[in-house]
């Protein structure tokens, strides 16, 4: 056993060769910056439907509060009548 002499393994003359290790990704899908501002847009647009719809449902509750207010002589008669 003293004897037998261990060949160890050596690269090539010259060396290996070059490989690319780097990720080579496609680029794909929008950018950060306009998937930004699609996003702030967006919102905006909500903001702007949430806001008008507002105006909307207090201008139907004064309408139902004038109705109200319009129909009470004509109630309170009514009841007086009674």
């Amino acid at each position: 056993m003293a004897g037998s002499k261990v060949k160890q393994d050596m690269p090539p003359p010259g060396g290996y060769a070059a490989f690319d290790y780097k990720r080579n990704l496609p680029k794909r899908g929008l950018s950060g910056y306009s998937m930004f501002g699609i996003g702030i847009g967006i919102m905006v647009f909500g903001y702007w439907r949430l806001f008008s719809w507002n105006r909307e449902r207090r201008r139907l509750q004064i309408e139902e509060l004038e109705a109200r207010v319009a129909l009470l002589p004509l109630l309170q008669a009514e009841h007086d009548r009674r």
